[in-house]
């Protein structure tokens, strides 16, 4: 995945991220307009700091004040972390109202897909990068699924439950073994 490729899909998997989450946006209160304009500040701050880069070039010559506003706002933009200021706007935002867990869960995989696709972008790396994370990766995901499959159930199903608790506790040591360094 090229350079811009990464960006173009960061940008549109913010878009997406924001989106999901606000809907439906009844039901929030007042804070839901605040923190859905927050989100959509932070997705396109961070769009805007993958493509300017990691750092600026020295000018040939001193700037000008306007020169100097621009590149003092610029140099704002690089080093807040946006990626991870919209994450919590969009759980937040998810939080403000009831849904679905297959709603949620479709929110972690597209935040997931998300951050890995702003690591590429910022780190100018192929996707090829990933592939020792490969099985964390797929873990992870695997965790989310039983994750939304256990808060899927109805209260009181009794041995489904429990079965699911004891899958889920296995599940995540297999996990915690695989995040463990070698």
């Amino acid at each position: 995945m090229t350079i811009a490729r990464s960006g173009a899909a960061a940008a549109l998997l913010a878009v997406a991220c924001v989106v999901w989450s606000a809907v439906p946006l009844s039901g929030a209160g007042g804070a839901g307009p605040v923190v859905l304009a927050v989100a959509a500040a932070c997705a396109a701050l961070g769009t805007v700091r993958l493509t300017l880069g990691r750092s600026a070039a020295e000018p040939a010559g001193p700037l000008d004040p306007a020169g100097q506003l621009g590149r003092g706002l610029a140099d704002l933009v690089r080093t807040v972390p946006w990626a991870e200021g919209m994450v919590v706007a969009v759980l937040v935002l998810e939080a403000l109202h009831h849904s679905r867990p297959w709603h949620t869960g479709l929110l972690g995989g597209a935040m997931l897909a998300y951050l890995l696709a702003v690591h590429l972008a910022e780190s100018r790396s192929r996707l090829a990068v990933l592939r020792p994370q490969a099985p964390l990766i797929a873990a992870g995901l695997g965790l989310l699924v039983l994750a939304v499959g256990t808060a899927a159930l109805p209260a009181g199903t009794g041995s489904a439950a429990g079965l699911l608790a004891v899958l889920a506790a296995l599940a995540a040591v297999v996990v915690g073994g695989l995040a463990l360094p070698r």
